[in-house]
């Protein structure tokens, strides 16, 4: 598989320079990343829909991406739809930008994943990165040459499916009370094979979202993990849920959910 790591990001403003400095320290290594080619997409988006017109197998994006974890939380997603784009703007400083102009193009890679970090600070004019973002560079590291691993084809994308899909259930069980600690057997009520579950689980603790406790037989979710699996149960389920008979809302963030006001009352 061919393919492109690509890093975003302004590095005159600090942590915005993460998904750069991942991408140089990726043209460190030696031997170079087999079938990999790398770009410093900076903030010029435009750059990397020309650079697609070479057809690619998979794309990595690597940027900073605020979504309200501690400073240098690293999160690993699959891109499953890219919206059209409206326009054309030749500083396409937005991934999600980026990637609408490629597909406009045609020249979307059927695997598209990114690897993004929480940052600290953005706003003040320096090179470095902060403390908590500059450690995350590796962890970045090691979940790229995971995707990047010697599995079939289709085996990283269907391995952060199954992580998501392990999210969302243990998420579910724990806000309807089954949880917080819960079994392989709980979960593989609902999906996976025994082997897929365990292993998923286990990279679920390696990655910091899951605990597993002392016998290995029951795992919960870190609060990092709570986050991830709400945001992906709202992204997958919150559109279609209905207030529910009891006086909850369908929302899994509202206080209702943990006894509190329902926001829709308010």
């Amino acid at each position: 598989m061919r393919t492109l790591i690509a890093g975003f990001g302004n590095v005159l403003r600090g942590d915005d320079g993460f998904g750069v400095e991942v991408v140089r320290r990726l043209g460190q290594l030696e031997p170079p990343l087999p079938g990999v080619d790398l770009m410093e997409v900076g903030t010029a988006g435009i750059r990397l829909a020309q650079e697609l017109l070479t057809p690619y197998d998979r794309l990595v994006i690597v940027d900073a991406m605020t979504r309200g974890g501690a400073p240098g939380t690293v999160y690993v997603t699959a891109v499953e739809s890219v919206e059209s784009a409206a326009e054309v703007d030749l500083h396409l400083a937005v991934p999600a930008r980026a990637l609408s102009v490629a597909q406009a193009l045609g020249a979307l890679p059927r695997e598209v994943f990114v690897v993004g970090c929480e940052p600290a600070e953005v706003d003040e004019l320096t090179t470095a990165l902060t403390p908590p973002v500059r450690a995350a560079v590796d962890t970045a590291l090691g979940h790229i040459r995971r995707l990047l691993g010697a599995r079939p084809a289709a085996g990283s994308l269907d391995d952060l499916k199954q992580r998501d899909e392990i999210l969302q259930i243990m998420f579910w069980l724990h806000g309807e009370g089954f949880g917080p600690d819960v079994s392989p057997a709980d979960i593989l009520r609902f999906a996976g094979d025994e082997a897929a579950v365990r292993r998923t689980l286990a990279q679920l603790v390696e990655d910091g979202y899951a605990e597993a406790l002392p016998d290995d037989a029951r795992y919960h979710l870190t609060p990092l993990g709570v986050q991830e699996g709400r945001r992906r149960f709202l992204d997958e389920f919150e559109p279609y849920l209905a207030r529910r008979a009891h006086g909850q809302c369908g929302a899994a963030d509202c206080d209702c959910q943990q006894g509190g006001e329902c926001r829709e009352a308010v």
